[in-house]
């Protein structure tokens, strides 16, 4: 669990993005995900209790079908990681098997801060890009993705 976190720090550390130009969050090949593992991280840590996997097909296509077409604007890798540390996080980290493995990149996902600030570090599967943020805060959204998966963290 604390690789997988690592692993995701240091690629979105690697990346970086300076340009304020929006466009609209799209997702392409989205069949390839079968496993969604969700982890909420709490003033910088997290435990067992904040974790939870989701195999359910469903379910992972319609939270991908929920985040499509947010609009996002290029924000530099060192601010998302700054404002990630300094507010609750919701990692969605999505897999091409139902088991992820340590220390290995994810193929896609996604971090949300409690605020319903969304961050982007991925076009689509197996793509990473320069880290993107929603330009508007969506806490309704979180709060539907958090009802659709039954997560009470």
């Amino acid at each position: 669990m604390k690789s997988l976190l690592a692993s995701l720090v240091f690629l979105l550390s690697g990346l970086t993005g300076c340009s304020d130009s929006e466009r609209v969050a799209t997702i392409d090949h989205k069949e390839k995900a079968t496993a969604l593992f969700i982890q909420k991280i709490e003033n910088n840590t997290s435990t067992e209790e904040l974790t939870k996997d989701v195999l359910d097909q469903d379910q992972i296509k319609e939270v991908l079908r929920k985040i499509e077409g947010l609009k996002v604007k290029k924000i530099r890798s060192e601010q998302m990681m700054d404002k990630m540390r300094s507010s609750n996080t919701y990692m969605f980290v999505f897999s091409e098997s139902n088991e992820t493995e340590l220390g290995k990149a994810a193929p896609f996902a996604f971090n949300v801060l409690e605020d319903g600030t969304f961050f982007f570090s991925y076009s689509e599967f197996n793509s990473p890009q320069e880290p993107r943020m929603s330009v508007e805060r969506h806490e309704e959204l979180l709060d539907d993705l958090k009802q659709l998966l039954e997560i009470e963290f």
